[in-house]
């Protein structure tokens, strides 16, 4: 496979936030039939690429082409600001894309004047304190997550929700993906991503659930 067709078919390497993501999803619309999702940093494997399959009208944003069956997706570096859309969605999902951004403030109020009133915001990004990273920092390491892959941004549980926050969003659930190591090495690691749910702020991968008011 060449790389454009890699890019073309990137697919989510991370399978346990998409999974607690749409179990959100799930508990708080009663139908997924007809929801208008956005998804920025679409991938295979999404949010969208799974609820589209539903009933659900996907749209997709990502500064790599990208071609998935059912999804309208707009090649765009969201550090330019988001495109003009006829409607507003009831979901914007952002998956491991805020500490991409330049200008986090600047992407919030985007994804604010996106949604519709009541509207719900969904955004991952990695944990700076990652129970793995504190013991990092403890032996005078860089904690995970820190530097390189492009980052712009690093959060913590508190810098995450009070920057949604501020812009204007009330914070319905703050998750993690797990607190130590996930399924992805071991099926019986399960237990871990379960206390990601109770102790987020040790978790390696953030999830906030917000809803504009």
């Amino acid at each position: 496979m060449d790389s454009k067709q890699v890019i073309l078919n990137y697919e989510v390497p991370d399978t346990i936030r998409i999974e607690k993501v749409i179990a959100f999803i799930r508990r708080h619309f009663k139908e997924i039939k007809n929801l208008d999702i956005l998804e920025c940093g679409i991938t295979r494997g999404g949010v969208a690429d799974i609820l589209s399959r539903e009933g659900a009208n996907c749209f997709g944003i990502d500064i790599s082409p990208r071609k998935l069956d059912g999804i309208k997706i707009i090649e765009k570096d969201l550090n330019d600001g988001f495109p003009e859309f006829k409607s507003k969605f009831d979901i914007i999902f952002a998956g491991e894309l805020i500490e991409h951004m330049f200008d986090d403030i600047k992407f919030i109020k985007g994804c604010r004047e996106n949604l519709k009133s009541g509207g719900l915001l969904i955004i991952t990004t990695p944990n700076l304190m990652f129970t793995v990273s504190r013991f990092l920092m403890l032996l005078g390491n860089m904690p995970l997550f820190s530097v390189g892959l492009g980052h712009y941004n690093v959060y913590n549980k508190k810098t995450i929700e009070n920057l949604i926050k501020r812009e204007g969003f009330e914070i319905l659930k703050t998750s993690s993906t797990h607190v130590l190591a996930s399924t992805r090495r071991n099926k019986f690691y399960k237990i871990f991503e379960v206390l990601g749910d109770f102790f987020p702020s040790f978790g390696a991968q953030l999830i906030i659930f917000a809803k504009k008011v």
